[in-house]
């Protein structure tokens, strides 16, 4: 018998230099068997860990066919005392890299839908961590999540988010998904079903002013350059010094990998001045 308790996910986004998704799942499991298999699709999933952290070490897994086999070993080694139905609490943190992830990239890097898919558990932790300079799109004043069935999104529900904080100079958004909310859309007799979660995640204001700024340097050296050819041209300090302190910043964030909207509109144009 395996029965799930709670599980704490958390997800971080990437998008540069190529989209993946970094995800942690610290699972709480009541079970009577050394082996839990779980569905996973094969070939999508890097650099996978798994710790036993009631047992203190790293245990051993399979990935077979569409399964991940996690061998627990001898149940009495982990630490706790089974339960009136002989069920040992078992916690694992698992951690790996989704090479694959889904995300519906928006025209000219302007936000992404984010797309996980997950099977049921009794209550769910949620956490996801964004790129730099994005944040979820808000519905109203609050952001949100949406969960529905894989194969029908027409029953959905949606999840305000319980509380943003910015770690690492990157926004968290921190989510509680209960039992109410999975029962409300599927059905008790199927627990293997998938479960869809979508969120909206849009750039911050902040940095449409930078591709503005971008954008006016490029339409100046435009008319610099007619000057140029009428022979009205004449150096402008001022000018070069505002080129070279944007061009400055614009390297600088796109090495600290800020998402920009716009981005290959500014490289193209920085390339133009320089």
């Amino acid at each position: 018998m395996l029965l799930s308790k709670k599980n704490r996910v958390y997800i971080e986004d990437q998008i540069v230099p190529s989209t993946a998704r970094r995800v942690r799942i610290v699972m709480d499991l009541l079970t009577d068997e050394p082996l839990i298999k779980l569905p996973m699709e094969k070939g999508l999933i890097e650099d996978m860990e798994i710790f036993g952290v009631n047992r203190d070490w790293f245990i051993p897994f399979l990935e077979e066919d569409d399964e991940l086999i996690i061998n627990l070993g001898n149940l009495d080694q982990w630490i706790g005392i089974p339960d009136d139905r002989g069920l040992k609490h078992i916690k694992l943190d698992v951690k790996f890299v989704l090479v694959n992830p889904e995300f519906k990239l928006g025209r000219f890097n302007r936000g992404y839908e984010g797309i996980v898919k997950f099977t049921e558990s009794e209550e769910m932790e949620l956490h996801i961590k964004l790129p730099l300079g994005m944040k979820m799109f808000k519905n109203g004043k609050v952001s949100e999540i949406k969960l529905s069935k894989d194969n029908n999104e027409s029953k959905s529900i949606s999840i305000t988010t319980s509380n943003i904080l910015d770690k690492d100079r990157r926004r968290r958004y921190d989510f509680l998904i209960k039992s109410d909310h999975l029962k409300s859309i599927l059905n008790s007799d199927n627990p293997e079903e998938l479960i869809k979660l979508n969120y909206s995640v849009i750039n911050e204001r902040e940095y449409y002013v930078i591709t503005v700024i971008g954008l006016g340097l490029f339409v100046f050296a435009l008319f610099r350059m007619v000057n140029m050819l009428n022979g009205h041209i004449e150096f402008d300090i001022r000018y070069l010094a505002a080129a070279v302190a944007f061009i400055s910043l614009y390297i600088t964030i796109l090495r600290e990998k800020y998402e920009l909207p716009f981005r290959k509109v500014l490289v193209y144009t920085t390339i133009y001045w320089y």
